[in-house]
């Protein structure tokens, strides 16, 4: 059994020009590839600054009660134990009329999402720390990626 949480990106002007775009040339695996590599960029980002990748906010920092538990993270990067696990999961993928970016970590949902103590073993719940989105400044370079594949 494969489980699966789809997060889907409905900005209207990406999608009314990528939908343009498949309604007159069908195979758009090019540009497909390129906004995939926008979006696992985006989640790279969001590793490496602690922030949402959408709109910049910070993650929450971890709990005085989680680093009393664990001190060997103090210090350390948020959702980045030492194996780094969550952040490497990440990967892209793309076809000719799609471009996706997922984990195939099981946790990955309750830290991007959050949870409450009942979804998780522990006696905190988990803030929510977006791991996936588009900024602005995202959805202009798929923009542009769109418009370099026309020109």
């Amino acid at each position: 059994m494969t489980n699966k949480i789809t997060i889907e990106h409905n900005s209207t002007a990406v999608i009314d020009v990528l939908q343009g775009l498949m309604d007159r040339l069908g195979d758009l695996t090019e540009p497909m590839q390129r906004i995939a590599g926008v979006m696992e960029d985006a989640t790279e980002r969001a590793f490496a600054t602690e922030a949402s990748p959408v709109t910049g906010t910070p993650w929450q920092a971890l709990s005085d009660n989680y680093l009393k538990a664990n001190p060997s993270r103090r210090g350390g990067q948020i959702l980045q134990a030492s194996s780094g696990g969550l952040a490497a999961s990440y990967t892209s993928d793309y076809g000719s009329d799609w471009a996706e970016i997922g984990s195939n970590k099981i946790y990955a949902a309750i830290h991007h999402f959050g949870g409450t103590p009942e979804m998780a073993p522990g006696p905190a719940a988990i803030p929510a720390r977006e791991q996936i989105g588009l900024s602005r400044e995202d959805e202009t370079d798929i923009l542009d990626i769109v418009a370099d594949y026309l020109i």
